[in-house]
């Protein structure tokens, strides 16, 4: 049966795309005569490790090359049995198949000590040698350390870490990496035209973006277009086989991002999921971006090291983008997007998740101050000291309120737990202006000490200590907590269920200079009877003294 990843095999060093470090090391070897007996070549899968073990097969071994040459002549007899897989001197083994220390005995150890009979060099390749077992590695190993002149490992693992140090040590290590979008392009265009078919660039870029650097996916996604058994593909046609690729976009979403576009974002969203684009893998694609403008703002060499090459067209498009996006937005995106990544298990709406992240994103400020507070905690958050909100973020918390003006910024006093809970009323009756159903979660909760501009709040409940994590509440406590005790304070949280809660039978009275006129304490305490009635007739409770 013929394949394209068959039927196109590199058959020299100058047909091997990329992996120009091993290519030249293995070609001044060959050229100066100076070849090691052991080969290591480890990396990724499809990136051309057997393929090269075999044109180094063939160059040391080639009948027709000159001094000081290295490549294969692919003519005479030795090359030709070695392409046809039929030369008996160069023996493939499948490590995965051939675990036991037997094998190694029978088919290594045992033929390695037969002279070569056609050629110069008996190669053996061992593919996946990562699998074999170890008492097989340890029968491997002085046969590799002191092999006959006329022998040549070539040991091949895309799990460098399952092969014991005592083998990496006896052998050169070349360590193979994925290869570049604009390479896989180059060698997909090349097919195209031997098999005369007419394919778009788009095509093709989006073939060698899909496949991840690993050239033989690449070539086999080509091989299901071609067979579509039309001379002339299209982008529209390529997507019958080919899943739609959303790297686009992504940097569509992006740009309408950096405008704070919101329903055009949304829109893109929705047409997305309305098409049968998968969402989650959509969200992938965005971070995978994300990151790649992050690494190329640290460094323009350093995405490149790292094989994030994405095509000359979405590239360009790229770096129009990021110049648009400063670091404090591209820090808070990622943040989000990877927030909604890990909330898109099991959504009742597929995209909700990536909406409520635009939403959040364009209309709520994205200060690093901000997003670095709202990462997400274990039982015990960690000690954090943020700023007190600014002007702009008091007015999208309470649009009614007359914001209050921010103090110093200077970190509160140290108190004992005896000093916070006289000032704690006071507190309780000041956040209950800003949101009523904070005030109930936080007569629910114990504060502690203040140590380090920290105050250690106990929660009673696993889900009020989670509804403290929230952004914007925790923004509303802390703006509290500075206002209550004078000067910049944040908070961390635990949970004690066998928490003990003192109750307060008194209302506090606030003085015209810390607050509005307070409701005389009968009426309070009618209307709180008022209100813990219908919670037990809600919920069937009753109260224990």
């Amino acid at each position: 049966m013929s394949t394209l990843y068959r039927d196109y095999r590199p058959q020299n060093f100058s047909e091997v795309l990329g992996q120009n470090h091993i290519k030249i090391t293995l070609q001044n070897e060959i050229s100066n005569g100076k070849i090691a007996q052991a080969f290591l070549f480890c990396g990724p899968r499809a990136v051309g490790k057997t393929t090269l073990a075999r044109v180094l097969a063939k160059a040391v071994n080639c009948e027709k090359r000159k001094e000081g040459k290295y490549e294969p002549c692919n003519e005479c007899a030795a090359c030709r049995s070695i392409t046809q897989g039929k030369n008996l001197d160069v023996v493939e083994i499948d490590a995965a198949s051939n675990t036991g220390v037997d094998n190694v005995r029978d088919n290594i150890i045992a033929f390695s000590r037969l002279s070569p009979a056609s050629i110069k060099y008996k190669v053996f390749i061992i593919d996946e040698v990562h699998m074999l077992s170890l008492s097989a590695f340890n029968a491997l190993l002085k046969i590799i350390e002191e092999p006959p002149v006329y022998v040549i490992f070539i040991l091949c693992t895309t799990e460098i870490h399952k092969v014991p140090l005592t083998i990496i040590s006896r052998c050169e290590r070349f360590d193979f990496q994925r290869i570049s979008v604009s390479e896989i392009v180059k060698k997909l265009s090349y097919i195209a035209s031997q098999e005369k078919v007419t394919i778009d660039f788009e095509v093709l870029e989006a073939i060698a973006r899909r496949s991840g650097g690993h050239l033989r996916d690449a070539e086999s996604l080509l091989g299901q277009i071609f067979s579509l058994g039309d001379k002339k593909v299209t982008l529209e046609q390529a997507e019958l086989v080919m899943p739609h690729y959303n790297s686009h976009e992504a940097v569509d979403l992006l740009e309408f991002l950096s405008r704070k576009d919101a329903a055009r974002a949304v829109g893109l969203i929705n047409n997305l999921a309305d098409s049968g684009v998968n969402i989650k893998n959509f969200n992938a694609e965005l971070i995978g971006l994300l990151r790649k403008i992050i690494l190329n703002k640290l460094s323009p060499t350093l995405a490149q090291n790292l094989g994030l090459d994405l095509g000359a067209n979405l590239e360009m498009r790229i770096n129009q983008v990021a110049a648009d996006l400063n670091w404090d937005q591209l820090l808070a995106f990622t943040r989000r997007f990877l927030e909604a990544y890990s909330d898109n298990r099991n959504p009742l709406i597929a995209q909700l998740p990536l909406e409520l992240a635009i939403t959040e994103l364009c209309f709520i400020s994205t200060s690093s101050e901000v997003k670095i507070a709202s990462r997400p905690s274990r039982v015990i958050d960690a000690p954090l000291q943020p700023a007190p909100p600014s002007r702009s973020d008091v007015q999208n918390l309470e649009p009614t309120e007359k914001p209050v003006e921010s103090r110093p910024l200077a970190m509160a006093a140290d108190f004992n737990q005896s000093a916070i809970m006289e000032k704690w009323p006071e507190f309780l009756v000041k956040i209950k202006k800003y949101n009523h159903s904070l005030s109930f979660i936080m007569q629910n909760c114990q504060p502690q000490n203040i140590k380090d501009g920290q105050l250690n709040l106990v929660c009673k409940y696993k889900f009020h200590q989670d509804r403290l994590k929230d952004n914007t509440v925790k923004g509303l406590v802390e703006k509290t907590l500075a206002e209550v005790f004078g000067g910049v304070l944040g908070f961390c949280s635990l949970v004690d269920e066998n928490l003990e809660l003192r109750r307060e039978e008194k209302v506090i009275e606030l003085d015209a200079t810390t607050s509005a006129p307070s409701a005389p304490v009968a009426e309070k305490t009618e209307a709180a009877g008022g209100l813990i009635d219908n919670l037990l007739k809600t919920f069937g409770g009753e109260v224990i003294n």
